[in-house]
Formats: C-alpha cells, sequence, structure tokens
C-alpha cells in the first residue's frame, strides 16, 4: 500500500478541551505541542480529527514521550505501527475482514459468476450470495473464532448503457463483540503471518484490514410535549460503524505487482489443511513467538527478485531456521553410546579428586561428550529419515535436488554457515551456496507441512507451488478454472 494517500493534518482534542495540531505524513506522525501534555504522554492510542472531519485512532509500540519541562513549542515526531480510520470511540468489533490479491489462490472472485445457457443463447450470471470455499473454528488470544473464506459480490451498478459488477476475494474472521484493539492486531498478524508462510519470496499485498461492529452514537429524538409543542432531544443509540485498520512496516518491501500474482501456480491442496496452518500461527502470535514457537516465520524472506539471490541474512536465518524445526519436530538426534558413558565416567571421577580449575574444566568436558551433530549431519538424518522418522526424500523431486547430491550441498550449507557465525572469511560462497541454501529452505517447508497434516505426495506438489519450482512431467498444474469447475 502507499501510505502517502493518508497524509493529512489535524488535530488531537483532549479532555480539557484543547486542540493540538499533528500531521500524518508517510507513517509518521508529527505532534505539534506548545506545552506538556499529561493526557497523551505515556500512551501508544491516540485519535485525531482530520480537518476534514474524519476521525482516525494511531498506534505506535513504543509510547509517545513528551519534555515535561519545556519552555517552548515542540515538534514530536513518532513512527506509527498501525492506522485506524473512521474509528468511532468506545467501538465494539464483531468481525474483521481481509481482500487482498493472494486469496485469488484460494477463493477466485470468478466463483460467483456462472454461465447459462438457455433457448437464447449464453448468458453470465453473478450469484448474490457469496461463495462459501472454507470455513473452520480458531482460537486467536483465547477468544473463540470462525475463520471463513468466501468470494462475493461487492457492488454493482445498472445502467441503460453500462452496467458493472465488481467481485472479491475475501476472508472473514468473526468473533464475539471487543473493543480490545490489542486483540485486533493480533488477529491482522495472524493472516498476515499464514500468507507470509504460504507465498515464500514474494511480497503479500495483505496490508490492511477492515473491522465491522457497532459505536454508541448520539442522534435527536422528536418528542411531542404536553403543550403540544415539539422537542428534539438527545439520546444514545447503537450504530453500525465500519473502521479500516493499515499496518506499517518500514523494513517491508513493496508489493509485488498483479502480474507476478497472477502467473503463480494455484494448488488448492493448501485448503485441504489450511485450518492447523492457522492454529500454529495463532499459538505463536498468542505467545509471542517465544521458544515454544511452531513456525519461524523471521526465517521466511519477502521479494520474488530475492529468490535466487540468497544473501548473508537470509542464509543465517534459513539455516537458523532449519535447526529450529529440527529441535521442535523431529526426534533428538544426538545418541550416547558406550564410549561416550566410560569417558563422562574418567572425567566424572577425575572431577571428585581435584579441585579448582582442574575440577570445573573436568565438569565442562563432561557436559560436552554428547554433542549435537554438524549441520550437515543434521541435513542428510532429515533427508534420508533416522529412527522413527520417515525420510524427506519423498518429499523432494530429483529434478530440484538430485539424491546423489545432497551430502555435497549438506557439507557446502555446513561450511557456509560456520563462515557466517564465526567470521573467519576463508569460505567464498558460489551458485553451489545458493543451491545448498535452497535445499535447507525445502527441507524446513517439508517439516512444516508434514507436521501440519500433509502426505509426502501432497508435499511434493506444494513445494512445487510454494517456491515456483514447476515439475517437468508427473505433476499436473492445477489452475483456478479447473478448482472452478470442480466446485
Amino acid at each position: 500500500m502507499n501510505y502517502s494517500e493518508l497524509n493529512h493534518s489535524g488535530y488531537i482534542h483532549t479532555k480539557s478541551k484543547k486542540h493540538i495540531a499533528y500531521d500524518l505524513v508517510d507513517g509518521y506522525l508529527t505532534i505539534h505541542a506548545y506545552e506538556y501534555i499529561e493526557e497523551i504522554n505515556k500512551a501508544n492510542w491516540v485519535s485525531g480529527v482530520s480537518f476534514d472531519r474524519k476521525r482516525y485512532l494511531f498506534y505506535t509500540q513504543v509510547p509517545i514521550e513528551l519534555s515535561e519541562y519545556s519552555g517552548y513549542p515542540c515538534n514530536y515526531r513518532f513512527p506509527l505501527d498501525f492506522i485506524i480510520s473512521e474509528y468511532m470511540p468506545d467501538s465494539r468489533f464483531t468481525n474483521a475482514l481481509f481482500s487482498f490479491s493472494e486469496l485469488q489462490y484460494f477463493c477466485p472472485s470468478n466463483a460467483v459468476v456462472s454461465k447459462i445457457s438457455d433457448d437464447e443463447g449464453e448468458k453470465i450470471a453473478f450469484s448474490e450470495t457469496p461463495k462459501l470455499f472454507k470455513e473452520f473454528p480458531l482460537i486467536i488470544e483465547g477468544k473463540d473464532c470462525i475463520v471463513r473464506f468466501l468470494a462475493k459480490v461487492k457492488k454493482w451498478s445498472y445502467g441503460i448503457a453500462n452496467s458493472n459488477v465488481t467481485t472479491e476475494s475475501c476472508i472473514d474472521i468473526s468473533f464475539e463483540q471487543t473493543e480490545a484493539l490489542d486483540f485486533l492486531e493480533k488477529v491482522y498478524r495472524v493472516v498476515d503471518a499464514v500468507f507470509s508462510f504460504i507465498c515464500n519470496r514474494r511480497n503479500i499485498t495483505c496490508t490492511e484490514m477492515t473491522c465491522i461492529g457497532i459505536a454508541p452514537c448520539k442522534r435527536l429524538r422528536k418528542t411531542t410535549l404536553k403543550d403540544g409543542s415539539i422537542k428534539m432531544i438527545p439520546e444514545l443509540v447503537e450504530s453500525p460503524c465500519k473502521s479500516e485498520f493499515y499496518y506499517i512496516d518500514k523494513y517491508r518491501a513493496d508489493s509485488e505487482d498483479e502480474k507476478t500474482i497472477e502467473k503463480t501456480m494455484y494448488r488448492m491442496s493448501l485448503f485441504k489443511h489450511l485450518d492447523k496452518l492457522f492454529e500454529m500461527v495463532a499459538e505463536d502470535v498468542a505467545n509471542g513467538g517465544d521458544d515454544i514457537a511452531n513456525i519461524s516465520i523471521a526465517s521466511i524472506h519477502p521479494s520474488q527478485k530475492r529468490r535466487r539471490l540468497i544473501d548473508l541474512q537470509q542464509s543465517l536465518h534459513i539455516t537458523a531456521a532449519f535447526e529450529f524445526y529440527v529441535r521442535r519436530y523431529l526426534p533428538v538426534m544426538t545418541e550416547e553410546k558406550e564410549h561416550h558413558k566410560k569417558l563422562k565416567q574418567l572425567l566424572e571421577d577425575f572431577a571428585k579428586t581435584n579441585s579448582g580449575k582442574a575440577k570445573k574444566l573436568a565438569k565442562t568436558l563432561c557436559d560436552h561428550v554428547v554433542s549435537e551433530p554438524a549441520l550437515s549431519d543434521k541435513i542428510m538424518k532429515a533427508y534420508n529419515g533416522y529412527g522413527e522418522w520417515k525420510a524427506l526424500k519423498h518429499c523432494i523431486h530429483e529434478q530440484w535436488f538430485k539424491e546423489g547430491t545432497i551430502r555435497s550441498l549438506a557439507l557446502e550449507a555446513n561450511s557456509w554457515r560456520n563462515e557466517l557465525a564465526h567470521e573467519k572469511r576463508e569460505y567464498e560462497p558460489s551458485a553451489k551456496t545458493i543451491e545448498a541454501v535452497r535445499l535447507i529452505e525445502h527441507l524446513s517447508y517439508a517439516i512444516v507441512l508434514r507436521q501440519i497434516g500433509y502426505a509426502d505426495n501432497e508435499i511434493l506438489d506444494l513445494l512445487s507451488c510454494i517456491f515456483n519450482e514447476p515439475l517437468l512431467k508427473g505433476v499436473d498444474d492445477f489452475t483456478v478454472d479447473d478448482y472452478v469447475k470442480k466446485q
């Protein structure tokens, strides 16, 4: 989204009847304060009214701080994380609606269009009833929600010369009435993270959401008095409201254009366990992405342009994400064999009969007798299988990575990761390095998709879509038109 479209000037109305001017420019809020204002100091949410009478609510993760003893006018500039337009005070929301380009992968908007043949020929018909593709329950921040994937007619106009119909694909998330804006932020982050995972290496267009609910407002009611005169009495009533939430991230790259999205292959099989993916991401958002996370969203990098350009940051994030998934979902790889036990016993006996630095060193060595396998060994175990872990080789097609090259790619990845982690400046990356990092990325996705519940043959198909790795044979392209015909 182009945030300059939201640029405007207005004022903050405080309880002390003071109006403080502000300017919103490209996601930055500048408050023109002529004195210390206790009401907005240390606040995360600040409400304002534009000079054309539109209501806004601004959110910044870093609380606003004003100078308490400033003896002259100051301009305070703050980066914003959320902008809510048309916000009514004390609004209580029940639905969050998302409509962005990537939804065409799952609920194409042309699903509400059908062809009807009769004696007069072929006609085009639009359904006024929304087309429901998928519905499932979801818990976000402890609240019960219902997620619906829909395609529907957004608006239409009729005329003698021209008639126009606009359709849209959308996600409708419903929940109990709430005025908690922090919860609504979490709802947005769940959807954004899910599609960041699905649309790997592309800048998704999920940058805003629409929230629908009710808000108290005043209106005048006509009342006839005893003397027959008519008086307008103000009363408080509940009125429907709709607010637009705009998410701002200065580190986010520009979204891909429509042509890029149109050229992306569609894989409707993701729908099969999409509820599980939403569930895993919702848990991560609720937990704040701590050590018990399910998906390493931070390792997913935007931009189709960077698909074949693995830079230093991506290399570290991708390898770190793989090791995270190995620890999270795969059986323990370290084995304590008989010779390990003997050596640990010798070190423990040595520690008992010594003191000081010698004892401390013996205990340290004892803790490191059994160490984690190297990254290359983890790659090979994940790929070939071990113990109860089924080999991932069935999810990786030979056209992408030949089985005979996996070992050399694993060693390449290990050397490159060590170079980055320890800054030895002894290793020079090559085209093989890029291939090795991409292998790790494929394995990471295969681990998560298997955890979600997909079979290996389904994962093979999904990886072909997610990484835009079309197979030369054996897997048919499944387009939106094919999917709509099956409905």
